[in-house]
């Protein structure tokens, strides 16, 4: 198998937008240990039990928050869509659009310099590193993984700091629809359809996102539960900023 590049390790060096985010402490994954018992090999192993038993909806939901930027736009993306979605919906003022994307565009590049910056600490293995080592070798995970280490889940730490400004902006419950994947082509390998999904609120798109790489097979729980806990922080930083009222 050849192996990729990693994609970038430095990022999070990066100066935050917020300087608190910055100063947030790097979480610590489970660690590592040959033990089978342990919970280090639970979370993997329930990685590859759920794939292989996959509904429809989870597949469907596996791809719809996939956002592969080799194939689509990025989880970033899909955040400024949803923020975009909102706008139109509660017929924003300009002032508030302004600061909608200015508090989005702030909490994801900060959630990403952190996710980053912990993935590249520790170097946390994917699903189908351990489960080729120690339960199936010939094991492809649903939806494909990218090139850097998997603790914390990328998308559930941008997606809960995007969906904790959001929250700050319009509230707790606001019901929409989102069209981010419409209208692109069946996915025939999968065969998964892109199909409009309904919401609540802002923090139920976070964790529908979170929740999505469990069934991909590319992130443990542990990865997607630390990064939507580690979103939240971000976002709530963000929302501390004096945004005028």
């Amino acid at each position: 198998m050849a192996i990729r590049r990693a994609l970038h390790p430095y990022q999070g060096n990066n100066r935050r937008f917020v300087a608190a985010n910055g100063n947030l402490p790097i979480p610590k994954p489970e660690a590592y240990t040959k033990d089978p018992a342990a919970n280090y090999d639970k979370l993997y192993k329930a990685v590859y039990d759920k794939n292989i038993s996959l509904t429809q909806e989870e597949k469907e939901i596996a791809a719809w928050w996939g956002d592969d930027p080799s194939q689509t736009f990025t989880p970033p993306g899909h955040s400024y869509n949803q923020a975009t979605i909102t706008v139109r919906t509660t017929k924003a003022t300009l002032a508030r659009a302004i600061e909608t994307y200015a508090r989005t565009g702030m909490a994801v590049a900060d959630a990403f310099m952190n996710c980053w910056k912990c993935k590249y600490t520790y170097h946390n293995e994917r699903p189908s590193t351990f489960v080729r080592a120690n339960v199936n070798a010939a094991w492809t995970p649903f939806w494909p993984e990218p090139p850097f280490p998997a603790f914390p889940s990328g998308h559930s730490t941008q997606g809960a700091a995007a969906a904790t400004v959001l929250t700050d902006l319009y509230g707790a419950n606001v019901s929409f629809v989102d069209n981010s994947h419409v209208g692109r082509a069946r996915d025939e390998l999968r065969h998964v359809d892109y199909k409009a999904r309904s919401f609540t609120s802002f923090w139920q798109t976070a964790e529908e996102s979170a929740w999505s790489r469990f069934p991909g097979g590319i992130h443990t729980r542990q990865d997607n539960e630390t990064g939507l806990a580690e979103g939240k922080k971000i976002g709530e930083n963000v929302n501390q900023l004096g945004w005028k009222k």
